[in-house]
Parts: structure tokens; sequence; C-alpha cells
């Protein structure tokens, strides 16, 4: 089962079942059978993953409880599974990408199926049981809110809301106006101060995957939280328009919005009703495939 906002109910297998009890995340007692062994819930878990700083001591750090959890498996082999869940082709790639970060880390999903995958290719029996979520390293960051498994984006409504609010935090984190660690702002004119010369929010200006036009707002939303608005083929006045919750159609043709939570972990929070958008523009919308970077895609709204 690979990473996709775009499925629907799938079965989980029992290592995702495992790691979700571990969690806390669904009741042990789930109805149904296991696609491997048993039960079969009916929740789509691909998005459950950790994220880590991609710094030399954080890699470091996982690599050594892989050692823990894999004693079978060579050093080397580990590395290249390693590197597969981050997204490379070889160690020897994210060795190189290393030092580009050092100063201020992103934050890379970990990926258990291309984990899987890798060992796999190299000759070894993937460990079903096994989840970067059930490391229980102070580096890794929780990506997953606990009522994650209740939300599915189901609809194309959903999906393309989905879409947009990532691809807004993604670009958002790429310009460097603000990271997925705690209080942590630096758009221009920023203060942890919060006076009345603090500035709340900017504005800024990006292309969607495919070329659409966007405008985004990002702005403090006290607890840590960042709210979320984004706006595509925006209007004549998008630029105020934009920064309200409830702009619509006077921002765009489309228009979503929600908050980015960082203080218990890091995951948009679902607000799916937070959306309009012109019919012509829906399945373009829905359709785009972004990943976060280094954040969970859903959570529930924390009012």
């Amino acid at each position: 089962m690979s990473y996709s906002p775009h499925t629907g109910r799938l079965g989980l297998t029992c290592r995702r079942v495992k790691a979700d009890v571990a969690k806390n995340l669904i009741d042990p007692s789930i109805e149904g059978r296991c696609v491997i062994g048993g039960h079969r819930p009916f929740i789509d878990w691909s998005f459950v993953m950790s994220s880590l700083p991609f710094v030399k001591a954080s890699v470091a750090s996982v690599k050594n409880a892989l050692r823990d959890e894999f004693p079978t498996v060579g050093s080397a082999h580990l590395s290249e599974a390693l590197a597969a869940s981050l997204g490379f082709g070889t160690h020897a790639a994210l060795l190189a990408a290393l030092p580009k970060f050092e100063a201020d880390p992103d934050f890379v999903l970990l990926d258990d199926e291309k984990f899987d995958a890798k060992l796999l290719a190299l000759g070894h029996q993937a460990d079903i049981e096994f989840s970067f979520e059930l490391l229980d390293l102070p580096v890794l960051l929780i990506t997953t809110c606990k009522r994650a498994y209740e939300i599915e984006y189901k609809s194309s409504r959903d999906r393309a809301w989905r879409n947009l609010i990532t691809c807004a935090v993604n670009e958002g984190l790429r310009r460097r106006l603000f990271s997925l660690r705690a209080h942590d702002n630096r758009w221009p004119g920023w203060t942890e101060q919060r006076d009345q010369s603090t500035v709340r929010g900017i504005v800024f200006d990006f292309e969607l995957p495919g070329g659409l036009p966007a405008k985004a707002y990002v702005a403090d939303a006290g607890f840590s939280e960042l709210a979320i608005n984004v706006a595509v083929l925006p209007t004549e006045r998008a630029e105020s328009w934009v920064r309200s919750y409830d702009a619509g159609f006077s921002a765009g043709d489309a228009f979503a919005a929600s908050w980015l939570e960082r203080e218990r972990g890091a995951w948009i929070q679902s607000s799916t009703t937070s959306f309009k958008c012109r019919k012509a523009l829906l399945s373009q919308l829905a359709s785009i495939d972004v990943r976060p970077a280094g954040f969970g895609d859903r959570g529930r709204v924390i009012m």
C-alpha cells in the first residue's frame, strides 16, 4: 500500500494495526479481518509516517535504532533501505545531500513501504510488524493526530482541499517563512513579543504543480498554530481577501483555509468545509500529486 491521498477505504497491513494500537489510535478489537492474519480494518493508513530533521545526527540515530530492530541485516543494506525511506535512490545520494541542510534542516517523512521494498530488493524479508512510528526516538517528529484515522479524503472536494493546503504549506516551508518547529515563525516583521509592530502574517504568490497561479496567506494563530489560506486563480482583490478565513470566491476561483498544528506534532487540521471551488477546476485540483514536506496531511480541528 503506497502513499496516496487519493485512496478510499483500504485494508490495513498487520504492521499498521500494531503501530496504531501502540499509539492508542485505534481499538485493538476493531471489527473485521486482517489482510495478513486475521482482521481487516477499513481505513487507509498509508498516511501514517514519522518525520525527522534531515541532519547527520538524526539520520545516524535512526540508523542505530534500525540495527537493533534488524540484527540480521548488514549495516550497508540498512543504510540503503533508510535512504530509500527518505526518498533517495542510494545511500551515497543521501550523504551528498546532508551537508546542504545541516545549518537549517528540513523535516523529511520516513516511508515504511519504501523501506520494506528496498529490503526486499536487497534480498531480505521485510518485517511486517516494523514501523518507524514505533521507534521511541526524540529526534522523530509526530505527524499523526490521534484522531487522524477518522478522516478520509474520499470526495473530489476533500482531495482538492487537501492538495491546496499541502501545496501552500510546502511552499511556505521551501521559502523558510516558518518551520515545523513550535513557535518558529520567520517571515519579515514577525517578533515573539506580538506587540503592535509585529507582522502577524504574510501573503505570497506561487504556482501549483501544473502551473496554476495561487496566492497564500500564512499567519500566527496562537498556541504555535499557523492559519493557512490559499486562493487559486486569484482575483484582483485577492491580496486583501485571502487573509480572511471565509473569503471564498472573493479571493479566487478556488479557496481553501486551514491551520497547521505544530505544538503536539506537525499536521494540517482537516477543515474541509472551508473550501470553495468552481466546477471547472475541481477535477484538476483533486488530481494534484503532492506529498507533505515532513508533516501529516490530516487531523482534527482544534477549537
